[in-house]
């Protein structure tokens, strides 16, 4: 028995020392790391904790990549009933093609890797999925243990694993969304169907909301009036005191220069001459009572034509006293204006 086993870890590491093309050369510290994994993975095989040893076989594949580790990988995996996984690494020491110089020990893994995979012949089950209730037009979604699966398979056999499989349909258009989930106990060589039907909803066309209503305002809108305005009636009293102060300076102002004709011959007066410098102030007030007439009427004209902005109406409230504008135009001896209240 002890020299089976120091046969056996002999030819283990001669296994290991060699390399394949496909991978670069491991380093010492790889290759004593790979030798280290695969003893530990053998002693707990021989325990029978299989998941733990499945972790260090792995390990020193990922490492070495040759077909004595691949094979201690695809004998476990079957023994923990991942056959479809075991096939994979099966087919990855096929792939990689032996050389003339290939050590024994490799050809050895070669030779019980096909017998491995020949003994799985008819040993791995398959699910053949179907979905009831798809929408019209619609194709649902399917997925075994959480793994879509694609959609040209879904009705024809599925490879699993032996044990129990969750199957998931699900649907989701614009209009209508659906989902079901069937599970399933299946065992080695098995084919066994699997109808999952749906539960569809109708999803309401999704449309942008009306933008929101502007708040009420508490205050009434404003609206444009014609009216007469305070100002319109300050321009009417400056324009009829200007004419009023213009007209009667403008007149006495004549008067005095109708009396000057005899006094001042050629109408050139002596200086200092009083009825001349009155009649100079007369005129003056008259005209500048004229611009203030014309100042007057195009203020009053413009906030009738322009108009002005006026709350609409407001509930009726108790009366007050009425306002007005009470205008006055004055004259004095060399001045004039307009008074007034409102």
């Amino acid at each position: 028995m002890a020299s089976r086993r120091r046969l056996g870890i002999a030819l283990l590491l001669a296994s290991l020392t060699a390399t394949t093309a496909a991978h670069a050369d491991p380093t010492s510290a790889d290759r004593e790391t790979a030798r280290t994994l695969m003893q530990q993975g053998r002693e707990l095989t021989a325990k029978g904790d299989l998941k733990e040893a499945l972790k260090r076989f792995k390990g020193a594949d990922d490492i070495m990549h040759v077909p004595t580790t691949a094979l201690e990988v695809a004998r476990t995996l079957v023994a923990v009933g991942q056959l479809v996984e075991a096939r994979d690494f099966i087919a990855a020491i096929r792939q990689n093609a032996p050389k003339s110089s290939e050590p024994q020990p490799f050809k050895d893994a070669r030779a019980k890797a096909d017998a491995l995979d020949a003994s799985l012949n008819g040993r791995i089950p398959s699910l053949v999925v179907t979905v009831k209730g798809t929408p019209e037009g619609e194709q649902a979604t399917v997925s075994v243990d959480g793994t879509q699966i694609p959609a040209g398979v879904v009705g024809l056999p599925r490879a699993v694993d032996p044990g129990h499989h969750v199957v998931t349909a699900k649907v989701a258009t614009k209009t209508a969304q659906g989902e079901g989930t069937q599970e399933v106990d299946v065992r080695e060589g098995e084919q066994k169907p699997v109808e999952v039907t749906l539960t569809v909803t109708a999803t309401p066309v999704s449309t942008e909301p009306p933008p929101p209503a502007a708040p009420p305002s508490d205050a009434p809108a404003p609206v444009t009036s014609h009216s007469p305005t305070v100002i319109t009636w300050v321009g009417v009293g400056l324009a009829g005191a200007g004419v009023i102060a213009g007209t009667v300076t403008g007149v006495l102002s004549m008067s005095k220069k109708s009396a000057l004709q005899g006094e001042c011959p050629n109408d050139v007066c002596a200086p200092g001459n009083s009825d001349y410098s009155a009649a100079n102030t007369y005129a003056l007030i008259s005209t500048i009572g004229f611009i203030a007439a014309g100042v007057g009427a195009g203020v009053a004209a413009v906030t009738l034509i322009v108009g002005h902005e006026e709350p609409a109406a407001a509930p009726a409230e108790a009366p007050t006293a009425q306002t007005g504008l009470v205008v006055r135009p004055w004259l004095g001896f060399g001045a004039g204006g307009v008074s007034g209240s409102f």
